[in-house]
């Protein structure tokens, strides 16, 4: 049975914010608004039991050309404290694509290296020997279409039953102007949803899709709060937040990190090996790291964005169950 939430009236701003990074919820905002926040974020955490199905989580990083995404899967266990959650994490699939180009071309981190093009799960990464290049297309038209594949693709390959796409910002820093770009991926972030929900009632899927808002993400990861800072308590800049978050999943692929713990499938150890390498490659060479970052930066985005849903959830139920006995916000 779910605990009250009277006592949240009694936290300090402070103990709200940890509290609400802890969840996922908004941190930012008058106390009001974030004990609402926490309270809509335990309403909608489901506990898990003994018949609860594993899950099967797609995290999606958008982007058009740059478009990540990871399949993650997870089991529901029963846990010391008497009720189920979701258990260890496996990465079972760990991609990087361009969803312009009439090919539906994938690249990756192992794309660095010489050689044709292969294939990787179906989805070309590169034109066909002696093919002659097409020009990219911003179309909507053309956008639906690369909408539908790449959402046909992922169900039926990876079947998931909880996906997550990053939300998309019109506006970054403060800017009057609106980037072209920023509204071409943001039509096709809308086109994903519109695609989904036809889909899912189509073929009548046991499926959930939440949004996720990137600075929650990080704040959640990094400094705990929606703006990164320094030790000195300055804003990190956007180059510093995408380097601390690159260098964090290399620690995790290590084994190095305390932040989550995840196994990774065994297909794709080679691929987190040259992720871990070539990050390490590009530390050392500034001018190598100014034009690659990007291409790691998508696919741990991906990756981070996942496994703090599934932090979020497991806190969420924890708190749900057990109220302020839930966690410790004095040393959180």
């Amino acid at each position: 049975m779910p605990a009250q939430t009277s006592w949240l009236e009694s936290l300090t701003l402070v103990k709200l914010q940890r509290l609400a990074t802890i969840i996922g919820s908004p941190s930012s905002g008058t106390k009001a608004v974030r004990i609402a926040g926490i309270r809509e974020a335990i309403d909608k955490a489901a506990p898990l039991d003994k018949t609860s199905t594993g899950l099967s989580l797609l995290s999606i990083d958008m982007g058009i050309r740059n478009l990540a995404f990871a399949h993650i899967k997870a089991p529901a266990i029963l846990g010391s404290d008497g009720f189920y959650q979701y258990g260890q994490p496996m990465i079972e699939t760990w991609q990087r694509l361009s969803v312009s180009t009439p090919e539906g071309s994938t690249t990756s981190v192992q794309a660095r290296k010489a050689g044709p093009p292969v294939e990787e799960n179906g989805l070309r990464s590169g034109p066909a020997p002696g093919a002659k290049a097409k020009k990219e297309s911003f179309e909507p038209i053309d956008f639906a279409a690369h909408a539908y594949r790449f959402i046909d693709h992922v169900l039926k390959t990876h079947k998931p039953n909880q996906i997550l796409i990053e939300r998309q910002r019109f506006r970054t820093g403060g800017q009057a102007s609106v980037q072209e770009w920023t509204i071409r991926v943001g039509v096709f972030e809308g086109m994903l949803y519109a695609v989904l929900r036809a889909l899912a009632g189509e073929r009548k899927l046991n499926l959930h899709i939440d949004p996720m808002q990137p600075a929650r993400v990080n704040g959640s990861w990094l400094e705990g709060s929606d703006s990164p800072k320094t030790a000195q308590g300055k804003r990190l800049s956007s180059r510093d937040v995408k380097q601390a978050k690159i260098a964090l999943v290399c620690r995790m692929l290590e084994g190095k990190a305390k932040h989550s713990s995840f196994t990774v499938s065994e297909q794709l150890q080679p691929f987190t090996e040259d992720f871990t390498s070539v990050w390490k490659k590009e530390a050392r060479d500034k001018k190598s790291a100014n034009g690659g970052i990007g291409k790691l930066d998508d696919l741990a985005d991906s990756l981070l964005q996942g496994l703090a849903w599934i932090n979020w959830q497991n806190n969420r139920i924890r708190l749900r169950l057990l109220g302020k006995e839930a966690f410790d916000l004095d040393t959180s």
